[in-house]
Protein backbone atom coordinates (compact mmCIF):
# COMPACT_ATOMS: atom_id res chain seq x y z
CA UNK A 1 0.00 0.00 0.00
CA UNK A 2 1.63 3.49 -1.40
CA UNK A 3 2.16 5.58 1.62
CA UNK A 4 -1.02 8.42 0.56
CA UNK A 5 -3.39 5.34 0.54
CA UNK A 6 -2.25 4.79 4.22
CA UNK A 7 -2.50 8.52 4.34
CA UNK A 8 -6.10 8.20 3.04
CA UNK A 9 -7.55 5.75 4.87
CA UNK A 10 -5.92 6.83 8.59
CA UNK A 11 -7.65 10.54 7.68
CA UNK A 12 -10.87 8.54 6.83
CA UNK A 13 -10.34 6.65 10.01
CA UNK A 14 -9.72 9.28 12.73
CA UNK A 15 -12.98 11.41 10.94
CA UNK A 16 -15.24 8.08 11.76
CA UNK A 17 -14.44 7.85 15.70
CA UNK A 18 -14.11 11.65 16.31
CA UNK A 19 -17.43 12.10 14.32
CA UNK A 20 -19.02 9.17 16.44
CA UNK A 21 -18.09 10.47 19.63
CA UNK A 22 -19.96 13.70 19.25
CA UNK A 23 -23.37 12.62 19.34
CA UNK A 24 -22.46 9.81 22.11
CA UNK A 25 -20.82 12.98 24.33
CA UNK A 26 -23.87 15.21 23.48
CA UNK A 27 -26.28 13.00 25.53
CA UNK A 28 -24.20 13.32 28.69
CA UNK A 29 -23.02 16.89 28.52
CA UNK A 30 -25.26 17.79 31.65
CA UNK A 31 -23.66 15.48 33.86
CA UNK A 32 -20.81 17.32 34.61
CA UNK A 33 -19.28 21.03 34.12
CA UNK A 34 -18.04 21.33 30.21
CA UNK A 35 -14.36 21.58 31.76
CA UNK A 36 -14.87 18.49 33.78
CA UNK A 37 -16.08 16.40 30.38
CA UNK A 38 -13.30 17.82 28.68
CA UNK A 39 -10.90 16.91 30.81
CA UNK A 40 -11.98 13.25 31.19
CA UNK A 41 -12.47 12.70 27.11
CA UNK A 42 -8.40 14.01 27.09
CA UNK A 43 -7.38 11.77 30.12
CA UNK A 44 -9.31 8.43 28.35
CA UNK A 45 -7.09 9.96 25.44
CA UNK A 46 -3.76 9.68 27.10
CA UNK A 47 -4.77 6.19 28.71
CA UNK A 48 -5.59 4.74 25.54
CA UNK A 49 -1.84 6.01 23.90
CA UNK A 50 -0.30 4.89 26.78
CA UNK A 51 -1.63 1.49 26.29
CA UNK A 52 -1.35 1.30 23.10
CA UNK A 53 2.08 2.61 23.45
CA UNK A 54 3.34 -0.78 25.58
CA UNK A 55 1.93 -2.85 23.02
CA UNK A 56 3.65 -1.89 19.97
CA UNK A 57 6.95 -0.74 22.16
CA UNK A 58 8.75 2.28 20.36
CA UNK A 59 8.92 0.82 16.96
CA UNK A 60 11.17 2.23 14.69
CA UNK A 61 10.21 5.68 14.65
CA UNK A 62 12.04 8.83 16.00
CA UNK A 63 11.57 10.14 18.87
CA UNK A 64 10.53 13.71 20.07
CA UNK A 65 13.97 15.85 19.81
CA UNK A 66 14.73 19.00 22.17
CA UNK A 67 14.20 21.21 19.25
CA UNK A 68 11.06 20.27 19.21
CA UNK A 69 9.32 21.48 22.27
CA UNK A 70 8.57 24.42 21.32
CA UNK A 71 6.09 24.04 18.85
CA UNK A 72 4.68 21.07 20.63
CA UNK A 73 4.15 22.82 24.23
CA UNK A 74 2.11 25.50 21.26
CA UNK A 75 -0.16 22.88 19.57
CA UNK A 76 -0.97 21.42 23.32
CA UNK A 77 -1.96 25.01 23.99
CA UNK A 78 -3.83 25.83 21.16
CA UNK A 79 -5.23 22.77 20.55
CA UNK A 80 -5.61 21.00 23.72
CA UNK A 81 -6.51 24.25 25.70
CA UNK A 82 -7.30 27.38 23.85
CA UNK A 83 -9.64 26.13 21.44
CA UNK A 84 -11.73 23.91 23.62
CA UNK A 85 -12.37 26.42 26.34
CA UNK A 86 -13.20 28.98 23.60
CA UNK A 87 -15.53 27.01 22.31
CA UNK A 88 -17.28 25.68 25.42
CA UNK A 89 -17.72 29.87 26.07
CA UNK A 90 -18.81 30.43 22.04
CA UNK A 91 -21.21 27.59 22.43
CA UNK A 92 -22.88 29.03 26.12
CA UNK A 93 -23.26 32.58 23.58
CA UNK A 94 -24.64 30.97 20.70
CA UNK A 95 -27.73 28.86 18.97
CA UNK A 96 -26.69 25.33 18.45
CA UNK A 97 -27.56 25.46 14.29
CA UNK A 98 -24.70 28.73 13.85
CA UNK A 99 -22.71 27.32 15.94
CA UNK A 100 -22.19 24.30 13.70
CA UNK A 101 -21.73 26.53 10.83
CA UNK A 102 -19.10 28.43 11.98
CA UNK A 103 -17.19 25.00 13.54
CA UNK A 104 -16.48 24.37 9.32
CA UNK A 105 -14.10 27.15 9.98
CA UNK A 106 -11.35 25.32 11.16
CA UNK A 107 -11.25 23.24 7.52
CA UNK A 108 -10.81 26.59 6.20
CA UNK A 109 -8.34 27.98 8.44
CA UNK A 110 -6.19 24.58 7.84
CA UNK A 111 -6.17 24.60 4.43
CA UNK A 112 -5.58 28.59 3.79
CA UNK A 113 -2.07 28.26 6.66
CA UNK A 114 -1.70 25.04 4.56
CA UNK A 115 -1.82 26.46 1.23
CA UNK A 116 -0.43 30.16 1.80
CA UNK A 117 2.23 29.45 4.88
CA UNK A 118 3.26 25.89 4.60
CA UNK A 119 3.58 26.23 0.95
CA UNK A 120 1.47 22.68 0.58
CA UNK A 121 0.02 22.33 -2.94
CA UNK A 122 -4.11 21.99 -3.88
CA UNK A 123 -4.35 21.19 -7.53
CA UNK A 124 -7.40 21.57 -9.15
CA UNK A 125 -8.95 18.66 -8.49
CA UNK A 126 -8.00 18.90 -4.74
CA UNK A 127 -9.37 22.49 -4.52
CA UNK A 128 -12.83 21.50 -6.04
CA UNK A 129 -12.72 18.37 -3.61
CA UNK A 130 -12.51 20.82 -0.41
CA UNK A 131 -15.23 22.46 -1.93
CA UNK A 132 -17.46 19.65 -1.94
CA UNK A 133 -16.55 18.21 0.94
CA UNK A 134 -16.75 21.87 3.12
CA UNK A 135 -19.96 22.63 1.25
CA UNK A 136 -21.59 19.39 2.44
CA UNK A 137 -20.65 20.50 6.01
CA UNK A 138 -22.24 23.52 5.51
CA UNK A 139 -25.61 21.66 4.63
CA UNK A 140 -25.11 19.20 7.31
CA UNK A 141 -25.06 22.55 9.82
CA UNK A 142 -28.24 23.70 8.62
CA UNK A 143 -26.38 26.92 6.86
CA UNK A 144 -27.87 29.16 9.19
CA UNK A 145 -26.42 32.09 11.60
CA UNK A 146 -30.16 33.43 13.17
CA UNK A 147 -29.21 34.46 16.49
CA UNK A 148 -25.63 34.51 16.61
CA UNK A 149 -23.42 37.43 18.21
CA UNK A 150 -20.16 39.05 17.80
CA UNK A 151 -18.89 37.75 20.55
CA UNK A 152 -20.13 34.14 20.35
CA UNK A 153 -18.76 34.02 16.87
CA UNK A 154 -15.25 35.57 17.54
CA UNK A 155 -14.72 32.46 20.48
CA UNK A 156 -16.17 29.62 17.91
CA UNK A 157 -13.73 31.61 15.40
CA UNK A 158 -10.99 31.55 17.59
CA UNK A 159 -11.28 27.80 18.33
CA UNK A 160 -11.38 26.96 15.00
CA UNK A 161 -8.33 29.26 14.14
CA UNK A 162 -6.64 27.54 17.16
CA UNK A 163 -7.70 24.00 15.94
CA UNK A 164 -6.24 25.33 12.29
CA UNK A 165 -2.82 26.27 13.75
CA UNK A 166 -2.42 22.95 15.63
CA UNK A 167 -3.42 21.31 12.61
CA UNK A 168 -0.43 22.92 10.78
CA UNK A 169 2.58 22.27 13.35
CA UNK A 170 0.94 18.78 14.10
CA UNK A 171 1.85 18.24 10.55
CA UNK A 172 5.43 19.92 11.03
CA UNK A 173 5.85 17.30 13.42
CA UNK A 174 4.72 14.24 11.96
CA UNK A 175 7.51 12.69 11.02
CA UNK A 176 8.21 12.51 14.67
CA UNK A 177 6.92 9.34 16.98
CA UNK A 178 3.18 9.65 16.40
CA UNK A 179 1.49 8.18 19.35
CA UNK A 180 4.46 9.83 21.69
CA UNK A 181 3.20 13.19 19.96
CA UNK A 182 -0.71 12.25 20.41
CA UNK A 183 0.27 11.05 24.33
CA UNK A 184 1.63 14.37 25.20
CA UNK A 185 -0.82 16.43 23.78
CA UNK A 186 -3.69 14.60 25.14
CA UNK A 187 -1.87 14.61 28.85
CA UNK A 188 -1.08 18.32 28.23
CA UNK A 189 -4.73 18.85 27.65
CA UNK A 190 -6.30 17.01 30.40
CA UNK A 191 -3.87 17.39 33.11
CA UNK A 192 -4.46 21.03 33.35
CA UNK A 193 -8.24 21.02 32.64
CA UNK A 194 -8.41 18.29 35.63
CA UNK A 195 -6.82 20.36 38.09
CA UNK A 196 -8.64 23.60 37.88
CA UNK A 197 -12.01 21.94 37.49
CA UNK A 198 -11.60 20.21 41.08
CA UNK A 199 -9.49 23.63 42.04
CA UNK A 200 -12.82 25.45 40.89
CA UNK A 201 -14.85 23.03 42.81
CA UNK A 202 -16.87 22.37 38.97
CA UNK A 203 -19.27 18.76 39.15
CA UNK A 204 -18.07 16.00 37.94
CA UNK A 205 -20.23 13.08 36.33
CA UNK A 206 -21.07 9.79 38.56
CA UNK A 207 -18.71 6.92 38.39
CA UNK A 208 -20.23 5.48 35.27
CA UNK A 209 -20.15 8.82 33.25
CA UNK A 210 -17.01 8.88 33.93
CA UNK A 211 -16.04 5.18 32.77
CA UNK A 212 -17.90 5.91 29.68
CA UNK A 213 -16.36 9.20 28.99
CA UNK A 214 -12.53 7.34 29.30
CA UNK A 215 -13.72 5.20 26.62
CA UNK A 216 -15.15 7.54 23.71
CA UNK A 217 -11.89 9.73 24.84
CA UNK A 218 -10.00 6.86 23.80
CA UNK A 219 -11.29 6.34 20.74
CA UNK A 220 -12.35 9.72 19.40
CA UNK A 221 -10.18 11.40 20.95
CA UNK A 222 -6.78 9.12 21.30
CA UNK A 223 -6.80 7.06 18.59
CA UNK A 224 -8.01 9.33 16.17
CA UNK A 225 -5.47 12.24 17.38
CA UNK A 226 -2.75 9.12 16.57
CA UNK A 227 -4.33 8.09 13.05
CA UNK A 228 -4.98 11.82 12.48
CA UNK A 229 -1.02 12.67 12.31
CA UNK A 230 -0.58 9.48 10.51
CA UNK A 231 -2.92 11.42 7.81
CA UNK A 232 -1.02 14.41 8.46
CA UNK A 233 2.65 12.96 8.14
CA UNK A 234 1.21 11.63 4.32
CA UNK A 235 -0.90 13.42 3.42
CA UNK A 236 0.03 16.95 4.43
CA UNK A 237 -2.47 19.43 6.62
CA UNK A 238 -4.65 20.42 3.66
CA UNK A 239 -5.60 17.07 3.01
CA UNK A 240 -6.31 15.95 6.02
CA UNK A 241 -8.56 18.34 6.45
CA UNK A 242 -10.61 17.92 3.55
CA UNK A 243 -10.65 13.95 4.85
CA UNK A 244 -11.59 15.20 8.00
CA UNK A 245 -14.50 17.47 7.42
CA UNK A 246 -15.87 14.61 6.89
CA UNK A 247 -16.71 14.29 10.54
CA UNK A 248 -19.66 15.78 11.04
CA UNK A 249 -21.42 13.70 8.78
CA UNK A 250 -20.07 10.72 10.51
CA UNK A 251 -21.80 11.72 13.70
CA UNK A 252 -25.44 12.94 12.15
CA UNK A 253 -25.22 8.98 10.23
CA UNK A 254 -24.39 7.49 13.68
CA UNK A 255 -27.45 9.50 15.31
CA UNK A 256 -29.84 8.34 12.99
CA UNK A 257 -28.69 4.97 13.07
CA UNK A 258 -27.71 4.51 16.44
CA UNK A 259 -29.38 7.24 18.65
CA UNK A 260 -32.87 6.66 16.41
CA UNK A 261 -32.69 10.23 15.68
CA UNK A 262 -34.99 11.64 12.96
CA UNK A 263 -34.02 12.14 9.72
CA UNK A 264 -33.26 15.23 8.28
CA UNK A 265 -33.28 15.97 4.25
CA UNK A 266 -30.45 17.74 4.51
CA UNK A 267 -28.09 14.39 5.12
CA UNK A 268 -28.52 13.06 1.88
CA UNK A 269 -27.60 16.03 -0.17
CA UNK A 270 -24.61 16.40 2.83
CA UNK A 271 -23.99 12.75 1.74
CA UNK A 272 -23.66 13.33 -2.13
CA UNK A 273 -21.54 16.25 -1.57
CA UNK A 274 -19.09 14.71 1.03
CA UNK A 275 -18.98 11.43 -1.10
CA UNK A 276 -18.39 13.44 -4.31
CA UNK A 277 -15.22 15.27 -2.31
CA UNK A 278 -13.81 11.97 -0.99
CA UNK A 279 -13.67 10.54 -4.09
CA UNK A 280 -12.44 13.53 -6.06
CA UNK A 281 -9.67 13.35 -3.18
CA UNK A 282 -8.52 9.34 -3.74
CA UNK A 283 -8.65 10.15 -7.31
CA UNK A 284 -6.23 13.07 -7.36
CA UNK A 285 -3.01 12.49 -9.12
CA UNK A 286 -0.49 15.18 -9.06
CA UNK A 287 2.87 14.36 -10.77
CA UNK A 288 5.84 17.23 -12.54
CA UNK A 289 9.13 17.27 -12.64
CA UNK A 290 10.59 19.31 -9.38
CA UNK A 291 13.71 19.27 -7.79
CA UNK A 292 15.14 18.41 -3.86
CA UNK A 293 17.62 20.44 -2.20
CA UNK A 294 20.11 18.31 0.18
CA UNK A 295 18.14 17.99 3.43
CA UNK A 296 19.24 16.16 6.67
CA UNK A 297 16.84 14.67 8.94
CA UNK A 298 15.08 11.85 10.46
CA UNK A 299 12.11 9.71 10.17
CA UNK A 300 10.71 6.18 9.88
CA UNK A 301 10.80 5.19 6.33
CA UNK A 302 10.99 2.28 4.67
CA UNK A 303 13.45 0.42 2.56
CA UNK A 304 13.45 -2.25 0.21
CA UNK A 305 16.17 -4.45 -1.54
CA UNK A 306 14.89 -3.48 -5.40
CA UNK A 307 15.61 0.67 -4.10
CA UNK A 308 12.51 1.30 -5.46
CA UNK A 309 12.27 4.56 -3.29
CA UNK A 310 15.11 7.34 -4.79
CA UNK A 311 14.26 9.27 -1.54
CA UNK A 312 16.09 6.86 0.63
CA UNK A 313 18.82 5.30 -1.73
CA UNK A 314 21.08 6.37 1.25
CA UNK A 315 24.23 4.12 3.14
CA UNK A 316 23.76 3.14 6.16
CA UNK A 317 26.19 1.92 9.54
CA UNK A 318 26.03 -0.95 10.80
CA UNK A 319 24.17 0.84 14.17
CA UNK A 320 21.38 1.63 11.54
CA UNK A 321 20.92 -1.70 10.32
CA UNK A 322 21.65 -4.00 14.08
CA UNK A 323 19.11 -6.72 13.94
CA UNK A 324 17.66 -6.11 10.77
CA UNK A 325 17.91 -8.68 7.84
CA UNK A 326 18.74 -6.40 5.18
CA UNK A 327 17.84 -8.33 2.22
CA UNK A 328 14.28 -8.33 2.86
CA UNK A 329 12.08 -5.27 2.96
CA UNK A 330 11.91 -3.25 6.09
CA UNK A 331 11.16 -0.13 8.55
CA UNK A 332 13.49 1.82 10.08
CA UNK A 333 13.92 5.25 11.75
CA UNK A 334 17.48 7.32 11.56
CA UNK A 335 19.37 10.34 10.61
CA UNK A 336 19.94 10.79 7.19
CA UNK A 337 20.97 12.57 4.09
CA UNK A 338 18.75 13.50 1.59
CA UNK A 339 21.30 13.81 -1.36
CA UNK A 340 20.20 16.91 -4.04
CA UNK A 341 17.78 15.27 -6.90
CA UNK A 342 15.75 16.25 -9.75
CA UNK A 343 12.43 13.62 -10.77
CA UNK A 344 9.21 13.44 -11.55
CA UNK A 345 6.50 11.09 -9.68
CA UNK A 346 3.02 11.40 -8.06
CA UNK A 347 3.19 12.69 -4.84
CA UNK A 348 1.24 15.31 -2.18
CA UNK A 349 2.70 18.07 0.32
CA UNK A 350 4.95 15.36 2.37
CA UNK A 351 7.81 16.33 4.16
CA UNK A 352 9.67 15.74 1.26
CA UNK A 353 7.54 17.36 -1.36
CA UNK A 354 7.57 21.47 0.28
CA UNK A 355 8.35 22.72 -3.25
CA UNK A 356 7.24 25.90 -4.87
CA UNK A 357 4.91 25.06 -8.23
Amino acid sequence: MSSQRRGQLAGLGAAVLFGCSAPLISTITGSGSALSIAGLLYGGASLALLIVRLVRGKGAETPIHRQDWPALATLTLLGGVVGPVALVLGLGRMPAASSSLLLNLEAVFTLAIAVLLGREHLGRLGLLSALFTIAGAVVLSQGSLNGANGTGTSLIALATFAWGIDNNLSQRLSLRDPIQIATFKAAGASLPMLALALLLGHRFPPMPVILVLLAIGALGYGISIWLDLLALRDLGAAREAVLFSTAPFVGALFSLVMLREAFAPQLLVAAGLMAAGVLLLLQERHSHWHRHAVLCHAHRHQHEPIGTDAHHDHLHSPKDLEGIASDQPFWHAHEHRHRELEHAHPHVSDAHHRHRH
